[in-house]
């Protein structure tokens, strides 16, 4: 089992977009490369994530931890089909499960951080509600799976707004004065109703310029995934882009665009059998569009030399990065490496929480290819971020002050 976990809740604000099959099969495309993966049915009022796996009445799940019938979350967590695939089902006859109450919700959540596998992958519920939302935050790297359609497209909009507005009202919870200037920004019949995130932060700064740093701080942590699903030809990807240049104009968020799949009919015959498609022979072109998705998402696409980086011109595609929550201390740090591509490539090793800053380092590959050997920079990015993770639970952060 690897020391390091990733966590993505998937979300998407309206109901039938396909949120429970692509992290079904998100789930068995990651478990057939060997990595270890837990799925979690967080769509409280209606878990159905169990009947992808042929699974009718799952023998155990969250009720049983909520009623404390197991000792821990991952004892909640049964066998699916698919060898180093488990799954912690939402489903139950408990009916409060359905909009828990803040204790059971954080315990969840704090639980859920804790599981024991390389990937941990939370299907929400449909809408944008603080409980979905709040799922939603337990990743800084969330799915959003968006379907060609104008009222998908507005709900995942809405969705990722909500996000946004009810993660600074967390943070800012113990400040009336910045929880009542979001409160009125955001409610659109009030006269100090704003349309953009950038425009909130103007606001915050009149009264609090440390504050309003620490929002923008908050949101950028953030970098939303992008899935396209029930797409019917590639000209339906342009919809990716709408959405990418709301959310970057309106939201200040930048978003990821992990890949397209195609609306199939090996897609519906898997799931009138109840298996996910990439448990399906005859479902190649499925499995096809799951994998880009997978090396997207993982990062396992071939990178260029060194020299091939210096020497050409880059573009959008040659941004990549981690992303960890580190516990430590009592609190939890994030650590966040990003290489920026172009003619002249970079590598930035950030740790911080909240809007706080305790390391950063930025380095021009240029400058320290020659003394790397045959590292490429994705290499070297992953041994940076590494380092930093090894830093924090060795205790040579400061975290006083």
């Amino acid at each position: 089992m690897s020391e390091y976990k990733t966590i993505w809740s998937v979300g998407g604000g309206k109901g039938g977009v396909g949120k429970s099959v692509a992290t079904a099969n998100i789930g068995c495309a990651l478990a057939q490369r060997g990595k270890e993966v837990i799925l979690v049915d967080a769509d409280l009022g209606g878990a159905n994530l169990h009947t992808y796996f042929g699974i009718k009445y799952p023998s155990k799940g969250l009720e049983d931890f909520l009623k404390g019938r197991v000792a821990s979350l991952e004892d909640a967590a049964i066998e699916t089909p698919v060898k180093t695939l488990r799954l912690i089902s939402g489903a139950g006859e408990f009916l409060g499960i359905a909009n828990p109450a803040f204790t059971q919700k954080q315990k969840l959540i704090s639980h859920i951080k804790k599981l024991n596998a390389e990937y941990i992958i939370v299907d929400l519920g449909a809408g944008s509600s603080y409980n979905v939302l709040d799922f939603f935050s337990i990743s800084n790297e969330g799915i959003v799976v968006l379907v060609p359609e104008p009222a998908a497209i507005q709900n995942a909009y809405i969705f990722l707004k909500s996000f946004v507005y009810r993660r600074l009202q967390r943070v800012f919870s113990e400040n009336a004065l910045i929880t009542d200037i979001i409160k009125e920004a955001t409610d659109l019949r009030s006269p100090k109703s704003v349309k953009t995130f950038s425009d909130l932060c103007e606001r915050i700064s009149r009264e609090d310029r440390r504050s309003a740093e620490r929002a923008l701080s908050e949101i950028k942590s953030y970098r939303p995934k992008i899935l396209l699903n029930m797409a019917s030809s590639p000209e339906d990807i342009k919809v990716v882009e709408a959405f990418k240049g709301a959310a970057s104009t309106f939201l200040s968020l930048d978003t990821d665009f992990i890949g397209t799949i195609y609306s199939r009919g090996a897609i519906k015959a898997a799931a009138r059998k109840m298996r996910p498609f990439m448990l399906e022979d005859t479902a190649f072109d499925a499995r096809r569009d799951m994998d880009e998705v997978i090396n997207n998402l993982i990062g396992s696409t071939p990178e260029p030399s060194p020299e091939a980086i210096i020497e050409e011109p880059a573009g959008e595609q040659d941004v990549f990065g981690f992303n960890d929550n580190v516990s430590h201390m009592g609190t939890v740090l994030h650590v966040q490496t990003e290489v920026q591509g172009g003619p002249n490539p970079s590598i930035e090793t950030i740790i911080y929480q909240g809007g706080r800053i305790f390391f950063s380092k930025k380095v021009l590959w240029r400058e320290i290819a020659k003394d790397n050997g045959q590292l490429t920079i994705k290499d070297f990015a992953t041994k940076q971020h590494r380092t930093a993770i090894a830093a924090i639970k060795m205790n040579k952060i400061t975290l006083q002050g």
